[in-house]
């Protein structure tokens, strides 16, 4: 089935950052960037995902709390983990009765070979727990609507890796972008802010 694209589409945004491969480059990062919150809810998307659990859920499952999110790929050996080392300082960075109100959301941009199973094990090697992780792998489809809707660029080399933005976002309660981060190792205060920002406001 393929996945309807939603009328609505952000600007897309951030510089493609190479995960691997040779040849590639990174561009100069654009640091913090918050947002207001839009009307627009990345929960609104209809198209379905599964989960490391092997679940199908879609977006609006993971609302009620708010979100740090970004879409990165099992096999990325550059780029992708030091976002989710980064995502995973912001987590520790937070004390335990803030913790809980804060999950933490991957998106496979790889679903050829990103599968329920793969996901499962690279959380497993992170030490991400799932109470706090989610991990989603979809269609082509799907995946390319929400990283257009989300301002996420990225393009497949020829030497299986895939080149894509160095971001990664924060999502209120409701599913809407409220702070963006461009580029990794530039601290982290800023996204902690607007989390509990995010937070204070449901």
């Amino acid at each position: 089935m393929r996945t309807r694209v939603h009328p609505i589409i952000v600007a897309l945004a951030g510089a493609l950052a190479a995960c691997g491969g040779a040849g590639a480059r990174m561009a100069p990062a654009a640091g913090d960037s918050p947002l207001a919150a839009s009307d627009f809810s990345v929960h609104d998307l209809e198209a379905r995902w599964r989960g490391q659990d092997g679940r199908e859920r879609t977006l609006a499952s993971t609302g009620g709390r708010v979100r740090v999110v970004a879409m990165v790929y099992t096999a990325c050996t550059h780029t992708c983990p030091t976002i989710v080392g980064e995502m995973k300082r912001i987590e520790a960075a937070l004390p335990a009765e803030e913790r809980g109100g804060v999950g933490f959301l991957l998106v496979s941009l790889d679903p050829a070979r990103d599968t329920p199973q793969r996901l499962a094990n690279f959380a497993g090697a992170l030490g991400l727990d799932s109470a706090a992780w989610t991990l989603l792998t979809g269609d082509e489809g799907a995946v390319r609507e929400l990283a257009a809707l989300l301002g996420i660029r990225y393009r497949a080399e020829a030497d299986a890796q895939i080149s894509h933005s160095n971001t990664y976002l924060v999502l209120d309660a409701q599913g809407r972008i409220v702070h963006r981060q461009e580029g990794v190792g530039r601290g982290t205060a800023a996204t902690l802010a607007r989390i509990r920002q995010a937070a204070a406001a449901d």
